[in-house]
């Protein structure tokens, strides 16, 4: 026991090893005494010692080091220990062979250092602890055979996640770490704002759950990881503000990725180069981002079930931004002032949701266009049509202005508003009707026969289904009333030029709707 040159009061060597001898009593009765004080365990050999129990502990404000030191085969507790402000450091601490408990111990200011930690063959307890703001690091850390269990965790301003675990701001780190066969639980974990990384980590051929787990800003990263044989659990997990990566990892048991909360909250979900040898499912996800499985191996159904995607669209044009400046400026005979610039550029935006076509609307990310087109091929292999015409579809918003060459851009346009790209019945039989409708009062006014409204229908309608045998009979006895006048009792037709034009249009325009109506009975009833 010795103070350091600012009157710090150190405790360490084999001293603390004689005062936790003593007992929990005269332990926390000394560190009522001493309340701010560093405590070292560094290099300590507890290996002589059947259990090693820190349980109900209280430790100073100060750090706490348990690095290097070695524990033996017997069980380890640190159930509801109770560290102070101040590191605490197990890193390369070694474990026995026992079961290994930090149940509903509290972590407090500071970070917590699990660094290359190796941990014995028994079970691996973290349920209900509670650590604090700063980093919360498990880099290299080696687990055994047993199971490991985050139940209800609470980790504080930091990276960290685990079932009922609650992280709050900081970083949490399980790089490169090994675990064992036993199950690994996440499950009910809460994460705060930060960094969540588990790149590299290896999981042995238990189950791993991460179902239900709640995370805050910050990005989340699997990059690498590999996952065993067991099922891969990530239902109805929340995932906050942040890129989401699972990229480059391989995966051979069940991947569940189902039913997640609040997905609008992800800017980026990547599976690049993953390898899948089981099944995956993504059922129940509603994407405002395009999950990335470009170059990915799938051995088994990929199953997508109420998926959707919408893809992130930008305004890459300034026609919208430069017509209400050009136009305020007229109006006002002036230069505008930076409120007016404000306004008309707000109002630009709200024109340009409007008339997305105009304002040259596009894809945000120009990958995008090549993560729609796997997802499409993955929905066609899967027979889900409607899911891969949606795809499509969505794969020709992204590559317009990019792709599309502009001369097409009209037809599309007609697409869309006609038939909503194929998958509308209504839409293309209103036209239609309207259609209809509309020719039938010009083919009446072209005729000097004012009483014949019936008949310019008639006329009207013949013109749009000409296939129909009894069109082209409906078609002559209605032009004859229209057009026909009887000279020298002779009964002479003398359709106007006028006419021929607007039944041309009206003919190509009657295909063109009738092909929309059968594209769109084709995709729906697509077997």
């Amino acid at each position: 026991m010795a103070r350091d040159d600012n009157k710090k009061t150190i405790l360490e060597g084999q001293a603390a090893i004689n005062l936790w001898l003593e007992g929990v009593d005269i332990w926390n009765q000394w560190v009522a005494d001493n309340p701010v004080a560093d405590i070292s365990f560094e290099d300590a050999d507890f290996r002589q010692y059947d259990k090693v129990s820190f349980e109900r502990y209280m430790f100073p404000k100060g750090h706490v080091n348990f690095s290097r030191a070695q524990f033996g085969k017997g069980d380890v507790y640190f159930d509801r220990a109770r560290f102070g402000e101040g590191d605490v450091d197990f890193s390369s601490a070694q474990f026995g062979e026992g079961d290994i408990s930090f149940e509903g111990a509290l972590f407090g200011i500071g970070s917590a250092y699990f660094y290359n930690a190796q941990f014995g063959q028994g079970e691996i307890d973290f349920s209900r602890a509670q650590f604090s703001k700063g980093i919360v690091s498990f880099e290299f850390a080696q687990f055994g055979e047993g199971d490991v269990n985050f139940y209800s965790t609470q980790f504080g301003e930091g990276d960290a996640y685990f079932y009922n675990t609650l992280f709050s701001r900081g970083n949490v780190y399980f790089y490169c770490a090994q675990f064992g066969e036993g199950n690994v639980s996440f499950e009910g974990a809460q994460f705060g704002q930060g960094f969540v990384n588990f790149y590299g980590t290896q999981f042995g051929t238990g189950d791993v759950y991460f179902d239900g787990v709640q995370f805050e800003q910050g990005d989340v990263s699997f990059y690498g990881t590999q996952f065993g044989e067991g099922t891969i659990g990530f239902s109805n997990v929340q995932f906050g503000e942040g890129d989401v990566s699972l990229a480059s990892a391989k995966i051979l048991g069940r991947l569940e990725f189902s039913n997640l909360v609040k997905v609008n909250k992800i800017s980026g979900l990547s599976f690049k180069f993953t390898t899948f040898e089981g099944p995956v499912d993504m059922d129940g996800n509603e994407f405002h981002c395009i999950p990335d499985f470009t170059n990915t191996k799938l051995s088994h159904q990929l199953s997508l079930s109420h998926f959707s995607v919408k893809p992130k669209m930008r305004n890459k044009g300034k026609l919208f931004v430069k017509t209400l400046i050009g136009l305020r400026r007229i109006w006002l005979g002036s230069q505008l002032r930076l409120s007016s610039t404000k306004k008309a550029i707000k109002l630009s935006r709200i024109m340009a949701k409007k008339f997305p076509w105009l304002a040259q609307t596009t894809a945000a990310d120009r990958q995008d266009i090549d993560r729609l087109r796997r997802l499409k091929e993955l929905a066609e292999s899967n027979k889900h049509h409607k899911l891969a015409l949606d795809l499509h579809i969505e794969e020709m918003k992204c590559s317009r202005w990019i792709e599309t060459p502009w001369h097409q851009l009209f037809t599309e346009f007609l697409f869309q508003k006609l038939g909503d790209y194929g998958r509308s019945v209504l839409r293309p039989i209103v036209s239609l009707i309207l259609l209809w409708l509309v020719c039938a009062p010009i083919y009446a006014t072209a005729s000097n026969n004012k009483e014949i409204s019936f008949d310019a229908l008639i006329f009207s309608f013949s013109q749009m289904f000409s296939i129909i045998p009894s069109s082209k009979d409906a078609r002559t006895e209605s032009s004859q009333a229209l057009y026909g006048t009887l000279i020298d009792g002779k009964l002479v037709v003398d359709v106007p030029h006028m006419v021929f034009v607007v039944a041309g249009i009206q003919s190509l325009a009657s295909v063109a709707l009738v092909f929309l109506i059968g594209l769109a009975l084709r995709n729906r009833f697509r077997i």
